[in-house]
Protein backbone atom coordinates (compact mmCIF):
# COMPACT_ATOMS: atom_id res chain seq x y z
CA UNK A 1 0.00 0.00 0.00
CA UNK A 2 1.10 3.61 -0.58
CA UNK A 3 4.20 4.98 1.93
CA UNK A 4 2.28 6.70 4.89
CA UNK A 5 3.37 9.65 6.26
CA UNK A 6 4.59 9.90 10.08
CA UNK A 7 2.05 9.90 12.65
CA UNK A 8 2.21 9.24 16.50
CA UNK A 9 1.07 6.02 18.03
CA UNK A 10 -0.75 6.08 20.69
CA UNK A 11 -1.93 3.25 22.48
CA UNK A 12 -4.84 0.93 21.29
CA UNK A 13 -5.05 3.14 18.29
CA UNK A 14 -6.63 0.98 15.50
CA UNK A 15 -5.25 2.62 12.42
CA UNK A 16 -1.83 4.27 12.38
CA UNK A 17 0.84 4.53 9.95
CA UNK A 18 4.72 4.79 10.78
CA UNK A 19 7.63 5.23 8.86
CA UNK A 20 10.36 3.47 11.12
CA UNK A 21 13.29 4.14 8.59
CA UNK A 22 14.28 5.47 5.33
CA UNK A 23 12.75 3.46 2.86
CA UNK A 24 10.98 1.06 5.52
CA UNK A 25 6.86 2.23 6.70
CA UNK A 26 4.68 0.44 8.42
CA UNK A 27 0.82 0.57 8.57
CA UNK A 28 -2.25 -0.99 10.03
CA UNK A 29 -6.19 -1.47 10.75
CA UNK A 30 -7.65 -2.84 13.54
CA UNK A 31 -11.32 -1.66 12.67
CA UNK A 32 -11.13 -0.08 9.58
CA UNK A 33 -9.53 1.58 6.02
CA UNK A 34 -8.94 5.52 5.67
CA UNK A 35 -9.31 4.94 2.03
CA UNK A 36 -12.74 6.08 0.97
CA UNK A 37 -14.04 3.80 -2.39
CA UNK A 38 -12.70 5.05 -5.43
CA UNK A 39 -10.25 7.62 -3.79
CA UNK A 40 -7.00 6.71 -5.61
CA UNK A 41 -3.80 7.55 -4.47
CA UNK A 42 -0.35 6.80 -5.87
CA UNK A 43 2.05 3.97 -4.39
CA UNK A 44 5.71 4.11 -4.58
CA UNK A 45 8.11 1.97 -6.07
CA UNK A 46 9.06 -0.52 -4.25
CA UNK A 47 7.68 -4.16 -2.70
CA UNK A 48 4.20 -3.62 -0.65
CA UNK A 49 3.25 -6.40 1.90
CA UNK A 50 -0.01 -6.91 2.70
CA UNK A 51 -1.24 -8.90 4.82
CA UNK A 52 -5.01 -9.60 6.27
CA UNK A 53 -5.52 -11.54 9.43
CA UNK A 54 -8.86 -10.65 9.87
CA UNK A 55 -11.68 -9.73 7.37
CA UNK A 56 -11.31 -8.91 3.52
CA UNK A 57 -9.44 -6.41 1.25
CA UNK A 58 -10.38 -6.07 -2.08
CA UNK A 59 -7.74 -3.14 -3.32
CA UNK A 60 -5.77 -2.57 -6.86
CA UNK A 61 -2.72 -1.40 -7.75
CA UNK A 62 -1.87 -0.12 -11.29
CA UNK A 63 -5.69 -1.50 -11.92
CA UNK A 64 -4.68 -4.57 -11.11
CA UNK A 65 -7.24 -6.41 -8.39
CA UNK A 66 -5.83 -7.93 -5.31
CA UNK A 67 -8.55 -10.14 -2.81
CA UNK A 68 -7.71 -11.27 0.17
CA UNK A 69 -9.61 -13.29 2.83
CA UNK A 70 -12.23 -13.99 0.67
CA UNK A 71 -12.54 -17.90 2.04
CA UNK A 72 -11.98 -16.31 5.49
CA UNK A 73 -8.56 -17.89 6.09
CA UNK A 74 -5.98 -15.42 6.68
CA UNK A 75 -3.78 -14.66 3.67
CA UNK A 76 -1.01 -12.57 2.35
CA UNK A 77 0.14 -10.52 -1.20
CA UNK A 78 3.58 -9.48 -2.30
CA UNK A 79 3.30 -6.70 -4.62
CA UNK A 80 6.13 -5.66 -6.89
CA UNK A 81 6.40 -2.18 -8.64
CA UNK A 82 9.14 -1.09 -10.70
CA UNK A 83 7.37 2.12 -10.63
CA UNK A 84 4.66 4.16 -9.10
CA UNK A 85 1.28 3.28 -9.90
CA UNK A 86 -2.15 3.66 -8.72
CA UNK A 87 -3.43 2.37 -5.63
CA UNK A 88 -7.07 1.80 -4.46
CA UNK A 89 -9.24 0.54 -1.82
CA UNK A 90 -12.65 -1.03 -3.60
CA UNK A 91 -14.38 -2.41 -0.95
CA UNK A 92 -16.81 0.37 1.41
CA UNK A 93 -15.01 2.10 4.61
CA UNK A 94 -15.62 1.26 7.87
CA UNK A 95 -16.06 -3.03 7.51
CA UNK A 96 -13.77 -4.50 10.10
CA UNK A 97 -10.29 -5.74 9.07
CA UNK A 98 -6.93 -6.91 10.95
CA UNK A 99 -4.68 -5.77 8.27
CA UNK A 100 -1.14 -4.43 7.99
CA UNK A 101 0.97 -3.66 4.92
CA UNK A 102 4.79 -3.04 4.94
CA UNK A 103 6.05 -0.73 2.20
CA UNK A 104 10.04 -1.54 1.28
CA UNK A 105 11.88 0.86 -1.12
CA UNK A 106 13.86 -0.01 -3.74
CA UNK A 107 16.75 1.59 -2.42
CA UNK A 108 16.48 -0.29 0.82
CA UNK A 109 15.96 -3.65 -0.96
CA UNK A 110 19.38 -2.97 -2.98
CA UNK A 111 21.06 -1.97 0.13
CA UNK A 112 20.14 -5.15 1.65
CA UNK A 113 21.00 -6.93 -1.60
CA UNK A 114 17.53 -8.02 -2.33
CA UNK A 115 15.45 -7.89 -6.25
CA UNK A 116 11.93 -7.11 -6.94
CA UNK A 117 10.31 -9.40 -8.83
CA UNK A 118 11.34 -9.16 -12.77
CA UNK A 119 7.26 -8.05 -13.27
CA UNK A 120 6.23 -4.78 -12.52
CA UNK A 121 2.43 -5.57 -10.80
CA UNK A 122 3.71 -8.99 -10.30
CA UNK A 123 1.62 -10.10 -7.16
CA UNK A 124 3.06 -13.78 -5.38
CA UNK A 125 0.56 -15.36 -2.73
CA UNK A 126 3.57 -17.34 -0.20
CA UNK A 127 1.52 -19.59 2.39
CA UNK A 128 0.16 -18.62 5.30
CA UNK A 129 1.58 -21.06 7.41
CA UNK A 130 1.85 -20.81 11.65
CA UNK A 131 4.80 -18.76 11.84
CA UNK A 132 3.68 -16.26 9.26
CA UNK A 133 0.19 -15.79 11.08
CA UNK A 134 2.08 -15.38 14.56
CA UNK A 135 4.16 -13.43 13.11
CA UNK A 136 1.74 -11.00 11.38
CA UNK A 137 -0.31 -11.27 15.04
CA UNK A 138 2.84 -9.92 17.05
CA UNK A 139 3.80 -7.43 14.44
CA UNK A 140 0.03 -5.88 14.86
CA UNK A 141 -0.06 -6.53 18.74
CA UNK A 142 3.60 -4.74 19.27
CA UNK A 143 2.12 -1.52 17.08
CA UNK A 144 -1.11 -1.01 18.76
CA UNK A 145 0.99 -1.44 22.01
CA UNK A 146 2.87 2.33 20.39
CA UNK A 147 6.43 2.19 19.67
CA UNK A 148 7.35 5.93 18.34
CA UNK A 149 10.35 6.11 20.07
CA UNK A 150 13.21 3.86 21.78
CA UNK A 151 13.19 0.65 22.10
CA UNK A 152 10.06 -0.38 21.37
CA UNK A 153 10.63 1.50 18.13
CA UNK A 154 13.20 -0.81 17.50
CA UNK A 155 12.01 -4.11 18.60
CA UNK A 156 8.63 -2.90 16.03
CA UNK A 157 11.44 -3.03 13.23
CA UNK A 158 12.88 -6.32 14.25
CA UNK A 159 9.49 -7.75 13.64
CA UNK A 160 8.69 -6.06 10.45
CA UNK A 161 12.42 -8.09 9.36
CA UNK A 162 11.43 -10.75 10.40
CA UNK A 163 7.97 -10.98 9.12
CA UNK A 164 9.57 -9.71 5.87
CA UNK A 165 12.22 -12.42 5.90
CA UNK A 166 9.75 -15.00 6.06
CA UNK A 167 7.38 -13.89 3.62
CA UNK A 168 9.77 -13.85 1.02
CA UNK A 169 11.35 -17.08 2.22
CA UNK A 170 7.75 -18.85 1.56
CA UNK A 171 7.68 -17.01 -1.86
CA UNK A 172 10.55 -18.53 -2.79
CA UNK A 173 10.09 -22.42 -1.92
CA UNK A 174 7.19 -21.88 -5.24
CA UNK A 175 4.28 -23.83 -5.53
CA UNK A 176 2.08 -25.12 -3.09
CA UNK A 177 2.74 -29.15 -2.83
CA UNK A 178 -0.11 -32.19 -4.10
CA UNK A 179 -2.37 -33.33 -1.65
CA UNK A 180 -0.05 -36.94 -1.74
CA UNK A 181 2.69 -33.97 -0.85
CA UNK A 182 1.28 -32.71 1.78
CA UNK A 183 -0.18 -35.66 3.21
CA UNK A 184 3.46 -36.54 3.59
CA UNK A 185 4.53 -33.09 5.07
CA UNK A 186 1.62 -34.22 7.58
CA UNK A 187 3.07 -37.10 8.79
CA UNK A 188 6.39 -35.88 8.69
CA UNK A 189 5.61 -33.32 11.27
CA UNK A 190 3.53 -35.64 13.56
CA UNK A 191 6.64 -38.24 13.53
CA UNK A 192 8.90 -35.71 14.67
CA UNK A 193 6.97 -35.01 18.01
CA UNK A 194 6.27 -31.05 17.30
CA UNK A 195 2.47 -31.21 17.46
CA UNK A 196 2.06 -33.59 20.26
CA UNK A 197 0.09 -31.26 21.76
CA UNK A 198 -0.93 -29.28 18.90
CA UNK A 199 -5.12 -28.80 18.13
CA UNK A 200 -6.20 -30.19 14.94
CA UNK A 201 -6.52 -26.32 13.53
CA UNK A 202 -3.06 -25.76 14.67
CA UNK A 203 -1.79 -28.93 12.47
CA UNK A 204 -4.04 -27.99 9.53
CA UNK A 205 -2.84 -23.99 10.34
CA UNK A 206 0.77 -25.53 9.60
CA UNK A 207 0.27 -27.06 6.42
CA UNK A 208 -1.88 -24.51 5.25
CA UNK A 209 -5.37 -26.54 4.67
CA UNK A 210 -8.63 -26.36 6.34
CA UNK A 211 -9.34 -28.70 9.03
CA UNK A 212 -11.77 -30.99 7.13
CA UNK A 213 -9.74 -31.01 4.10
CA UNK A 214 -6.85 -32.51 6.26
CA UNK A 215 -8.95 -34.70 7.71
CA UNK A 216 -10.13 -36.00 4.24
CA UNK A 217 -6.57 -36.34 2.34
CA UNK A 218 -4.69 -37.80 5.59
CA UNK A 219 -7.15 -40.57 6.21
CA UNK A 220 -6.75 -41.45 2.51
CA UNK A 221 -3.26 -41.45 2.41
CA UNK A 222 -2.87 -43.45 5.98
CA UNK A 223 -6.04 -44.90 6.46
CA UNK A 224 -6.86 -43.35 9.68
CA UNK A 225 -7.59 -39.62 11.13
CA UNK A 226 -4.57 -37.32 12.06
CA UNK A 227 -5.56 -37.39 15.66
CA UNK A 228 -5.89 -42.23 15.16
CA UNK A 229 -2.33 -41.63 13.67
CA UNK A 230 -0.96 -39.54 16.56
CA UNK A 231 -2.48 -41.81 19.28
CA UNK A 232 -0.70 -44.52 17.76
CA UNK A 233 2.95 -42.87 17.13
CA UNK A 234 2.68 -42.16 20.79
CA UNK A 235 1.89 -45.28 22.05
CA UNK A 236 4.72 -47.21 19.76
CA UNK A 237 6.99 -44.43 21.35
CA UNK A 238 6.05 -45.37 24.74
CA UNK A 239 6.33 -49.47 24.24
CA UNK A 240 9.71 -48.69 22.89
CA UNK A 241 10.58 -46.84 25.92
CA UNK A 242 8.82 -49.88 28.28
CA UNK A 243 11.19 -52.31 26.69
CA UNK A 244 14.10 -50.39 27.40
CA UNK A 245 13.82 -50.26 31.18
CA UNK A 246 11.28 -47.02 31.27
CA UNK A 247 8.84 -47.00 34.27
CA UNK A 248 4.77 -46.70 33.25
CA UNK A 249 5.26 -43.17 34.52
CA UNK A 250 7.86 -42.61 32.46
CA UNK A 251 6.85 -43.46 29.28
CA UNK A 252 3.34 -42.10 29.60
CA UNK A 253 4.90 -38.40 30.14
CA UNK A 254 7.29 -39.06 27.63
CA UNK A 255 4.74 -39.92 25.24
CA UNK A 256 2.83 -36.67 25.97
CA UNK A 257 -0.45 -38.49 28.25
CA UNK A 258 -0.96 -36.72 30.78
CA UNK A 259 -3.18 -39.47 32.75
CA UNK A 260 -1.53 -42.57 33.43
CA UNK A 261 -4.94 -44.38 33.43
CA UNK A 262 -5.80 -42.77 30.37
CA UNK A 263 -2.01 -44.20 29.30
CA UNK A 264 -2.92 -47.31 30.39
CA UNK A 265 -6.20 -47.91 28.65
CA UNK A 266 -5.48 -46.69 25.33
CA UNK A 267 -1.72 -48.70 25.56
CA UNK A 268 -4.10 -52.06 26.16
CA UNK A 269 -6.58 -51.14 24.00
CA UNK A 270 -3.61 -50.99 20.70
CA UNK A 271 -1.28 -53.85 22.37
CA UNK A 272 -3.76 -56.04 24.48
CA UNK A 273 -1.79 -56.00 27.75
CA UNK A 274 -1.17 -53.42 30.01
CA UNK A 275 2.25 -51.20 29.96
CA UNK A 276 3.12 -53.36 33.08
CA UNK A 277 3.34 -56.51 31.06
CA UNK A 278 5.74 -55.18 28.47
CA UNK A 279 9.20 -56.90 28.95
Amino acid sequence: MPAPQHRAQTPNARRAALQLRSGLALSYSTLSHAHAPGQEVQAAAGLHLVMVLQGRLHLTFGGQAQRLGESGQAELALISLHRPARFERKDAAGLAEHRLSLQISQQWLDQAGLRLPSRHLGAERPRMGRALQDLGRGLLGQAQAGAATGLARLRLECQCLELLSEALSQAEQGAAPSPPERMQLARELLDSGAADHWSLADIALELDLHENTLQRHFRAAHGCSVFEYLRRRRLARAHALLRQGASVAQAALEAAFESPANFATAFKKQYGISPSQVK
